[in-house]
């Protein structure tokens, strides 16, 4: 259970940020924040792959308009296999990105080491984002603080902070 746990913290943290992003607007004379924000970046100007610093996935992140997309690269060859995916949409809501995060992944009910997957669960979460730099992406995410594996369902949940920033 410490397992799935860890994993959806991990995920829905990531799927916040992608979700947040999914409203970015190209208007780069606009800034968020604090005085010490870097302007907003263009669609152009956007990096393609970002790297978040609290679980070290990787999503390639997209501007359509107004619309901000991402979506996880560096996924594992074992979740690939069944289909597994973190996409998220986000659209500009004042000085924010506000959004969802869709995605389906495996829960597993035991906490060992070697415990298969129990199930697979298709879930969405909010996500909001503070501010989009050059170096760095910020927000907040849902995440999961008790969920139940056998029904796919969210029984509480709480938001964390997450900071992204571009593959070098």
């Amino acid at each position: 259970m410490i397992r799935f746990w860890k994993l959806w913290s991990g995920i829905l943290t990531s799927t916040a940020f992608l979700i947040a992003m999914s409203g970015c607007s190209p208007q780069p004379q606009q800034t968020l924040g604090t005085g010490r924000s870097k302007p907003i970046l263009t669609a152009a100007q956007l990096k393609d792959i970002w790297v978040s610093e609290t679980t070290g996935k990787e999503y390639r992140a997209t501007v359509d308009g107004n619309v901000f997309h991402a979506e996880w690269v560096n996924m594992p060859p074992e979740l690939a296999a069944h289909g597994s995916f973190i996409r998220t949409e986000c659209k500009r809501r004042g000085s924010k990105w506000v959004g969802t995060s869709t995605s389906f992944l495996p829960c597993s009910l035991s906490n060992g080491s070697g415990s298969k997957f129990d199930n697979w669960c298709h879930l969405e979460t909010t996500i909001e984002i503070d501010s989009i730099t050059a170096d760095r992406i910020s927000g907040r995410g849902e995440t999961l603080k008790k969920f139940d594996c056998q029904k796919c369902k969210i029984l509480e949940s709480g938001t964390n902070d997450f900071f992204w920033s571009p593959k070098k």
